[in-house]
């Protein structure tokens, strides 16, 4: 059965959450020490009915394990819940170790009401707790399963040509980055088809315009080699994983492709001076960047600042003899304001 059939993101199991919740919200938490809590879960009579207790759990027969848990005095039972999640975690990490029953019985034990609490004493204050932190526990377990299952059914449907990114990295703020991290995650896993599939999506679905930020299109630029992807990265306001993206670049200069798209990051305002830092600090410089350089000079936008950084960086001799030999009035004002700030 195919992962997006099966998964089920939200993974909350209603009946029996909101029966035990209900059953629940008349309780007072009771008051024990950190002592009673201690002391209950090296009990032998909790951990023998623990170990009795896996076998219902990896069966994944919940009726029949809350059947024997629900009898239990509450201390003991509770303690029996924390040891049984530690089991759970522990198996997680086996094949089929989890699976949605599982899951559900998990989610069922997070949304559990607290039946004790301990009170601890610091300099002044006293702070209250849950006695027994199971829930938080069941909580995350649960949460990173659903994120390698989402991972899995991405990995399948991007390698199906079935991907549609402008629908897949949609949701609210904590979904969006969430799915982002994912498909960052496993993007390395990708062939080299399904890449080239998803980067095409960057210039043909105009949705993807409105990512927050631009991490999977410089992930997937970086894995594709794009030029319509850079051309879009370039053109976007600059962030953390645009400027990851330079750097990277600027490591793999001299290399044609790289060097390249330094010339093409240049239209970015943000990115334009290190991109052509980048470039500069290339030796020798690469022919392709020094023709880039040198109609750069000729420019009102640009030239000052490239006539600047070529100065500081030893190019003074070659500024003098373009200088000299063009006709370009924009040029020499350029090479002569470069002049003007050498130290």
């Amino acid at each position: 059965m195919r992962l997006g059939k099966c998964m089920q993101i939200g993974l909350l199991a209603v009946g029996m959450v909101a029966a035990q919740a209900t059953a629940q919200i008349a309780i007072q938490p009771t008051e024990i020490s950190q002592q009673d809590v201690e002391h209950i879960q090296a009990s032998l009579q909790v951990k023998n009915r623990v170990s009795a207790l896996r076998q219902y759990y990896d069966n994944s027969d919940f009726a029949l394990l809350e059947t024997h848990l629900s009898p239990l005095p509450p201390l003991q039972q509770e303690a029996v819940r924390s040891q049984l999640i530690d089991y759970a975690i522990s198996s997680a990490v086996k094949p089929g170790g989890l699976d949605q029953a599982k899951a559900d019985w998990l989610e069922a034990q997070a949304a559990r009401m607290p039946v004790f609490n301990v009170v601890e004493q610091g300099d002044g204050y006293l702070v209250t707790k849950s006695a027994f932190h199971y829930g938080a526990k069941a909580r995350s377990l649960v949460i990173r399963w659903q994120q390698q299952l989402l991972a899995q059914q991405m990995i399948e449907q991007a390698e199906d040509g079935a991907l549609q990114l402008s629908q897949w990295l949609v949701g609210d703020i904590q979904t969006q980055a969430i799915r982002r991290d994912i498909f960052l995650a496993q993007l390395p896993e990708l062939s080299e088809t399904a890449v080239e599939v998803l980067a095409e999506q960057f210039t043909s679905d105009s949705k993807l315009l409105w990512l927050p930020d631009n991490a999977v299109i410089a992930a997937v630029a970086a894995a594709s080699g794009d030029e319509g992807v850079y051309h879009l990265l370039w053109r976007r306001r600059s962030d953390q994983y645009s400027l990851a993206e330079l750097n990277r670049l600027a490591e793999l200069a001299p290399q044609p492709a790289a060097t390249k798209q330094l010339m093409a990051a240049t239209i970015n305002p943000t990115l334009k001076l290190q991109a052509y830092r980048a470039l500069i600090t290339l030796k020798p410089l690469p022919v392709a960047a020094r023709d880039f350089l040198s109609d750069k000079l000729s420019e009102v936008d640009d030239g000052e600042l490239v006539a600047t950084e070529l100065a500081r960086s030893g190019y003074l001799e070659w500024l003098e003899q373009l200088a000299s030999a063009s006709r370009s009035q924009v040029l020499q004002k350029n090479f002569r304001s470069a002049l003007a700030k050498l130290p």
